[in-house]
This record gives C-alpha cells, structure tokens and sequence, in this order.
C-alpha cells in the first residue's frame, strides 16, 4: 500500500522525499509511538503522513496532539479503510482524507464465491482479476464527501 501511494504521487508531479517509515502492526498506540520517534528524528520536516489504515493515521495525530502542536504545525493526514473513527477525524478536520474499504462488498464477495463454490454453479458470473482475484473498487473519502459515507456506515446495506 504504502510503495504503491507514493509511486502515485510522484506519477502525479507530486515531489516527495519520503523522510521515515514505521511498522505499527495495524495498532493506534503503536502508531503513536513510532510518530513520536519519527517527529523527534524529524522535528518540523515532516509535512504528510500517509497510514496504511485509519487506526495507525489516529496514533499519528494522538502523538502531536501529546505534543501539544498547534493545528497549524501539524502536516497533512491520510489513511485507508474508512473507519467510523476515521470518517469521524476527517468530518472534524483532522484528517484530509480516507480511501473506503468497502467491507459490505468485501462480505458480499466472500459469500457469493463461497455459494458458488459449494453449490458448483455462478461460478462463471464471478468476474476473476489474473485468474484468481476478486477486486472491489476503493473510493477516496475527502471533506467534500464524507458525510455519505458516515450515512452508509450508519445505515449498512442501503
């Protein structure tokens, strides 16, 4: 995720010079801690902060906020997956963006193959990347946007 958000970027003009990285295993409170070493390694330089989930991007944002930086010194926040906590910090202006997880179709995927699987027929409907993947659309949550998508996590299925 990250090699693929950078290389992006960077297809797009975006000049980056990518100053750390930090394994958090998926964990806020680690997140937090690898921010807090990397803000210490890197004092103001640091101007993005590209997680590859929400939870690590709001680690992220704990560690500033323990170092009581003001709005305006803090960089720029992106996550992956669209958590309620995650939709939530962008609603409030802590994060830029998001880009969805669609986990109702991941489910929904997951059960239609499993059914064709069993039953050994639709199997041919389902429509395989490389032979054997299924891929779901991701979508990017921005301000602009983020409302729907906190309707659609409160209200599942409609």
């Amino acid at each position: 995720r990250t090699e693929n958000a950078v290389e992006t970027l960077r297809d797009q003009g975006v000049e980056l010079e990518k100053l750390s990285y930090g394994i958090a295993n998926w964990n806020r409170a680690q997140a937090e801690n690898r921010m807090l070493q990397m803000i210490s390694q890197h004092q103001n330089q640091i101007e993005l902060v590209l997680a590859n989930n929400d939870a690590m991007v709001l680690g992220a944002l704990d560690a500033y906020r323990k170092l009581n930086r003001t709005e305006s010194a803090l960089p720029v926040f992106f996550g992956i997956d669209g958590t309620k906590e995650g939709l939530e910090a962008i609603k409030e202006g802590k994060m830029a963006g998001t880009v969805y997880n669609d986990k109702e179709g991941q489910a929904k995927a997951i059960a239609g193959l499993a059914k064709a699987l069993v039953t050994g027929s639709g199997l041919s409907d389902i429509e395989f990347e490389k032979g054997k993947y299924i891929y779901l659309p991701y979508a990017k949550v921005t301000p602009d946007n983020v409302e729907n998508y906190i309707a659609t996590e409160q209200n599942p299925g409609k």
